[in-house]
């Protein structure tokens, strides 16, 4: 079967705001938290590593019909597990390691950056699991946020009220 070049998306209408999945080759590749309007939310997408692709297409219908529902019972504040396939192929093999790690914490759990660490192929490299997650272009399939440091939350991408709010909905106490 030929892969596609093309990159295709569509907004989800969010308990919190516009949303954005983005996917390729029925693997989904991009997951952007809702933002107030929907050009805020697609300049997201346009920001982050992406697999190659020639152009974006917007798209109504997903490959996964209950997505949008598991997206909004998520910021309903209940367990939801995510088990799309993802394409994460654009990454070197370390940051792919670290975002496959990541994929299997579970809902209301959480994990140091030296945990993770510990479980990759570079047991000492910290700070590399925090570069690593930044890059992370689908947060909540690939829970990042349930990655923190040992005194503090650590970093997020979309910054540390959305961190919290995300350990929040999950009834993670730090």
């Amino acid at each position: 079967m030929k892969k596609s070049n093309l990159f295709f998306y569509s907004f989800l209408t969010t308990l919190l705001g516009t949303a954005v999945i983005g996917w390729q080759n029925d693997l989904l590749a991009a997951f952007v938290l809702p933002q107030p309007t929907p050009e805020e939310a697609f300049q997201y997408l346009q920001s982050y590593h992406l697999p190659q692709h020639d152009s974006f297409v917007l798209e109504t219908k997903l490959p996964w019909p209950d997505f949008s529902d598991k997206v909004n019972t998520y910021f309903s504040g209940k367990k939801v597990e995510f088990t799309e396939p993802v394409i994460i192929e654009q990454f070197p093999d370390y940051t792919r390691q670290i975002l496959d790690i990541t994929k299997n914490i579970p809902w209301g759990e959480v994990k140091t950056y030296q945990q993770v660490a510990q479980l990759s192929s570079r047991k000492r490299a910290y700070r590399a699991v925090g570069q690593a997650l930044h890059r992370n272009p689908i947060p909540l399939i690939i829970p990042c946020h349930r990655v923190v440091a040992k005194s503090s939350l650590g970093g997020f991408g979309y910054g540390l009220d959305w961190k919290l709010r995300l350990l929040t909905l999950e009834n993670i106490q730090l």
